[in-house]
């Protein structure tokens, strides 16, 4: 270009790992539960070493399959972010599904903040009882030692089986969520 700027571009930009068995710190599932004073009874996205409930499902036992009785608690769900957002999708379409069937009380998803897609407009929108964008980056996990930033921003979307009223504002839906650093990433309390 003429005014010595290249044109931007995302090629090449870290937005989804090959990897999806990224951990969330647990402090920041602590901090979430304790500030909305909930009891996370069910992950729906865990395995037996990264577990945020007593109760989870593997995948192995394939939660977009399973039904996910969360027994009176609330579930804890960061899905899978690959696929190209179809994944997430699914689990996203998942989260309503059980909420409004009775099966999960609330859902708490912890996803990337990405309001330009089908899933932010279609599904997260309309059926979201709040939806909160965490100030910061969130460090997740894999295995015992890699701990990174997420190259994107996070939000918390909680669906609960509650009727909005009629013209619920999106200002009484959409807030921001300032999470110390210290919840936000591995032995940050330590």
């Amino acid at each position: 270009m003429s005014n010595g700027f290249a044109p931007m571009s995302y090629k090449g930009a870290p937005l989804m790992s090959k990897d999806q068995t990224w951990e969330t710190p647990p402090e920041l599932v602590e901090y979430i539960a304790n500030l909305f004073e909930v009891n996370f009874t069910l992950d729906a996205c865990a395995s037996p070493h990264n577990a945020k409930a007593f109760s989870f499902i593997t995948e192995d036992q394939d939660a977009l399959k399973s039904q996910w009785f969360s027994y009176g608690g609330a579930t804890w769900l960061n899905p899978p972010f690959g696929h190209g957002g179809k994944l997430q999708r699914q689990f996203i379409q998942k989260a309503i599904l059980e909420v409004k069937e009775g099966r999960s009380k609330q859902v708490f998803a912890l996803i990337p903040a990405r309001t330009d897609t089908k899933l932010f407009h279609d599904d997260i929108m309309p059926h979201a009882q709040a939806i909160y964008f965490l100030k910061g980056r969130v460090k997740f996990k894999r295995g015992s030692d890699t701990e990174t930033c997420a190259p994107f921003p996070s939000m918390l979307v909680i669906f609960e089986n509650v009727k909005p009223a009629p013209l619920q504002s999106l200002l009484t839906k959409i807030f921001s969520l300032n999470i110390p650093v210290e919840y936000r990433r591995h032995g940050g309390l330590e």
